[in-house]
């Protein structure tokens, strides 16, 4: 098996496409719907890359902390985050505090985070 990845994201559409894109190119996929789920499996499995989302119903900058939590903790593993919002959007942070290597904006171009994946991962 490839390579982990570990996606953090509370949009099942997007876990199981991007999960399934991900392991046709070999990965080994692992998803959580919960950032609570994310941070257990990122210990459990040492994934090689985490793709997180930032927004998730319990609070808008849940993805924000989830990232700063990661590094924290792994501060060798990357992130790319996954969302819907941008750079700009008035959160409390600021951009030098968004902890991941990558951000993306959705719809991700398959391409590009694969590219970028691997960049980070190597193969």
């Amino acid at each position: 098996m490839g390579n982990k990845i570990l996606i953090i994201d509370d949009d099942n559409d997007i876990l199981e496409t991007t999960g399934s894109i991900l392991a046709h190119e070999g990965f080994e996929i692992h998803t959580a719907d919960s950032v609570e789920r994310g941070l257990e499996l990122t210990e459990k499995i040492s994934p090689d890359i985490v793709l997180l989302d930032i927004m998730f119903p319990e609070s808008k900058t849940q993805g924000f902390d989830a990232a700063r939590e990661i590094k924290s903790r792994y501060p060798r593993l990357p992130i790319i985050i996954l969302t819907a919002i941008n750079r700009e959007y008035a959160f409390e942070f600021a951009k030098e505090d968004i902890k991941a290597e990558e951000f993306l904006n959705k719809p991700v171009r398959t391409k590009k985070l694969i590219e970028l994946i691997r960049q980070h991962i190597g193969g």
